[in-house]
């Protein structure tokens, strides 16, 4: 293609058959869609060079940071450029006494804590892929210790944007404390690459706990294990984590509806025990890494529990009283509709995942109505379509429903802004009204 080679002139560019289909699907079940080139930028200017050349063209461009979000998010849904960041992968400033870090939107979160080890200081958003730092921000990231933490937009304090016409802004700053005009650097947090592409990001550092007590309790009822949760709040709790018996069945021998917890403070952890055992826990463990590290590894367990199928990861979030409810009736629909699938939540902070295995086109139908009827109830209840993955290619739907007509319209306002042209990762979000225009 002409375009390609004009592309080459400006930035490297790649498009063999092994590139292309790596950058055409991420960790989701959602169908794989090849883009026609890969860009591979050095520099934020060389970001901001691509995407002004591409507004120019109304060539889409679908920004790529490691691929492992579950939501379709960075799958270049027309074709265009996927652009990846994996080269803006420098830690660029650690400022201790500051506590922040300036890093390039291509560094990895572990990567960025590895640099920390020793410190005292961490970046404290945890999650279960290996994620680009960008790449949480664009999806507002959360996972199991944002009971503590919060998500991604949390630790946010400043960035450096490409825009579609090639601009590069910098939001925020490097002050704990700002209130200076309006808050862009939220507003791109979340955005999921459709209003601008993020190639520096400064974020805040947190201390390291100097204390780590794990609790591990196992119920005989959903009931019973989130009726424990009500009472731990009040404790420095780092996560609680909500597994039911069939997920625990096949990750351990024991099949039981499973609390797992940390707290950050001593004696918090005692508490915690004395809490599940009166709440009729049937086993309490004082748990060290070995058992913790089985939740952090449910989602590759379940991907090794069924070779060769492909997995979908719903991700409603509900109010923290409702979480009983939205569990019973997903493990209901679950049995009604003869699906496997394996449910875990954040229960500290209300997020419910169920992931579910599929191989065929019947199946992947199957898997998709029970996401629909999920995401519904969810709705009901006064919950989200996403606590932390996003809109990405299977949400756009639900936009509506939960914001309501005229709050969808100011956010196709926003994008009509930043992204006229609609070059901006289409296909996303206010999918629909915004594909690319020449």
């Amino acid at each position: 293609m002409t375009w390609i080679q004009d592309l080459a002139a400006i930035v490297e560019v790649q498009t063999s058959p092994a590139c292309l289909e790596l950058h055409a699907s991420d960790v989701s079940g959602h169908e794989p869609v090849l883009p026609e080139a890969v860009a591979f930028p050095g520099s934020a200017r060389e970001v901001a060079a691509v995407l002004g050349w591409a507004n120019q063209r109304g060539v889409p461009v679908t920004p790529w940071g490691a691929g492992t979000s579950v939501e379709g998010n960075p799958i270049p849904r027309h074709g265009g450029i996927s652009l990846s960041l994996q080269r803006l992968d420098r830690v660029k400033e650690l400022r201790l006494p500051d506590r922040l870090a300036v890093v390039e939107a291509g560094v990895k979160y572990r990567a960025l804590n590895r640099q920390l080890t020793g410190t005292g200081w961490q970046f404290a958003v945890e999650i279960g892929g290996d994620a680009t730092i960008g790449g949480m921000i664009a999806n507002n990231a959360a996972g199991p210790k944002a009971v503590k933490y919060g998500s991604t937009r949390a630790h946010l304090l400043g960035l450096e944007v490409a825009l579609a016409d090639g601009r590069l802004i910098r939001t925020g700053g490097k002050a704990w404390k700002q209130s200076c005009g309006y808050n862009l650097t939220q507003l791109f947090a979340g955005s999921e690459g459709t209003l601008g592409v993020i190639t520096e990001a400064t974020v805040k550092l947190t201390p390291v706990p100097a204390v780590r007590e794990v609790v591990v309790a196992r119920f005989s009822s959903v009931r019973e294990a989130l009726a424990c949760v009500g009472a731990m709040r009040g404790l420095d709790a780092g996560a609680i984590e909500f597994l039911d018996r069939s997920y625990m069945g096949f990750l351990e021998e024991i099949a039981a509806d499973t609390l797992f917890c940390e707290f950050h403070t001593p004696g918090h952890g005692t508490v915690a025990e004395a809490i599940c055992r009166a709440g009729g826990a049937s086993s309490v463990e004082r748990a060290g890494e070995n058992l913790w590290g089985a939740r952090l590894r449910a989602y590759t367990a379940s991907q090794e529990a069924n070779p060769g199928a492909r997995l979908l990861t719903t991700d409603t979030a509900v109010p923290l009283g409702a979480m009983a409810e939205m569990v019973e009736f997903l493990q209901a629909e679950l049995a009604d509709r003869g699906l496997t699938g394996y449910l875990l939540g954040h229960a500290g902070d209300g997020n419910v995942h169920v992931i579910l295995p599929w191989r065929n086109t019947a199946e992947w139908e199957a898997v998709e109505e029970f996401h629909r009827a999920a995401v519904r109830k969810s709705l009901a209840l006064g919950g989200t379509a996403s606590g932390e993955h996003g809109v990405g290619m299977g949400k756009g739907e639900f936009l509506e429903p939960e914001h309501g007509a005229e709050a969808v319209a100011v956010m196709r306002s926003l994008k009509e802004l930043f992204d006229p042209r609609g070059i901006l990762n289409p296909g996303k979000l206010t999918a629909g009204n915004h594909e690319p225009r020449p």
